[in-house]
C-alpha cells in the first residue's frame, strides 16, 4: 500500500469526522468563544466545560478515523494476499439496528473454495440496501485469509456469482460469446484469477491487450463451463429454482445434511 496515500486517506477521514463531531458537539467551542468574548474570570466553569467537550470531540473523531483507516488497510491487505471463495448463507436474521441507513443483519455462513478449508462463521454485518436482494440467492462472494479465516464480503462480486448481473465472455479467437451467468463455481474461480493479477472487476473487463497468460487462464475456465447465451439449463430450470427444491428436500427430511451439502456444491459448480 502507498504510505503517502494511506496517510492522506487517514487525514481526510479524520478531518471529515472531526467536522461532523464538532458540529454535533458544537456547544464545546461555543462555550470557549463565549468565555473569551465575555472575559469574566468567574465563568471559568464555561472555559473548562468547553475545553473538555472540545477535547472529547477530537478524541472521538480520532478513534473513528483510526478504526476506519485500519479497516481499509485490512481490506486492502486481504485483497492482496487472500483468496476468493463462496459463502453459502445458512441463516439470515434481522436486527433492530441500522447504521447510516443500512440494516445490521446477523448472517450465518459456510465458507468454502479452492485453497480455503470449509468453515462456518456467524457475523453481524451491515447490508447495503441495493444488496439485500442477493441474500435470497443464498450464495455470496467473499475474500478470505485461509491462515486466519478472516474474511470480507465482496458485494459487487456477490451480485455476479448470484446471477443478479449477467456474466458473458466474448472470444475473438472462437468467434463466440460464452454465458456463465448464475454459475458461482467457475465465476469465483475467474474472480480469483483476476484478483491475483490485480484486475478490478467493476463492470466490463477487457483482457485483449493484457497479459496473454491471464487471458488464457480465464478463457480455459470460460470454455469449460460456458454455454451460448439463452441456452437452457440441463433440466430447464434456473439455478435458484433447483436450489429452492434442494432446500425443500432437506426441510422435509428426505436428504441428509451430507447429501444436501454435496448436492448444493454440485449445483454451484464447486466440485
Amino acid at each position: 500500500m502507498d504510505t503517502a496515500r494511506a496517510d492522506r486517506g487517514f487525514v481526510g477521514t479524520f478531518l471529515r469526522t472531526l467536522a461532523f463531531v464538532m458540529l454535533c458537539g458544537i456547544v464545546g467551542p461555543i462555550f470557549l468563544v463565549l468565555y473569551f468574548v465575555i472575559g469574566d474570570r468567574s465563568l471559568q466553569w464555561m472555559f473548562w466545560t468547553g475545553a473538555a467537550i472540545t477535547v472529547l470531540n477530537v478524541l472521538i473523531a480520532f478513534a473513528i478515523a483510526y478504526g476506519a483507516d485500519n479497516r481499509r488497510e485490512k481490506i486492502a491487505r486481504m485483497m492482496a494476499t487472500g483468496r476468493m471463495a463462496l459463502a453459502d448463507l445458512t441463516s439470515v436474521e434481522q436486527t433492530t439496528v441500522e447504521i447510516n441507513g443500512q440494516p445490521l443483519m446477523k448472517l450465518g455462513l459456510r465458507i468454502h473454495g479452492d485453497g480455503v478449508p470449509t468453515f462456518d462463521a456467524q457475523i453481524r454485518k451491515t447490508v447495503p440496501i441495493v444488496a439485500q436482494g442477493l441474500l435470497h440467492r443464498r450464495v455470496l462472494a467473499v475474500v478470505v485469509d485461509p491462515a486466519t479465516r478472516e474474511f470480507e464480503i465482496d458485494w459487487q462480486a456477490s451480485a455476479l456469482v448470484a446471477g443478479s448481473v449477467p456474466a458473458q465472455f466474448s472470444s475473438a479467437e472462437d468467434g463466440r460469446t460464452y454465458d456463465l451467468s448464475g454459475q458461482p463455481g467457475p465465476l469465483i474461480a475467474i474472480l480469483e484469477v483476476l484478483r491475483r493479477h490485480g484486475i478490478a472487476t467493476d463492470g466490463t473487463v477487457d483482457l485483449r491487450n493484457g497479459d496473454p497468460y491471464l487471458r488464457q487462464e480465464v478463457m480455459a475456465i470460460v470454455r469449460q463451463y460456458g454455454r451460448q447465451p439463452g441456452a437452457a439449463a440441463t433440466d430447464g430450470r434456473s439455478l435458484t429454482e433447483r436450489l429452492d427444491e434442494l432446500d425443500a428436500l432437506r426441510a422435509a427430511g428426505r436428504i441428509s445434511e451430507r447429501e444436501y451439502g454435496e448436492a448444493r456444491r454440485r449445483l454451484l459448480g464447486t466440485t
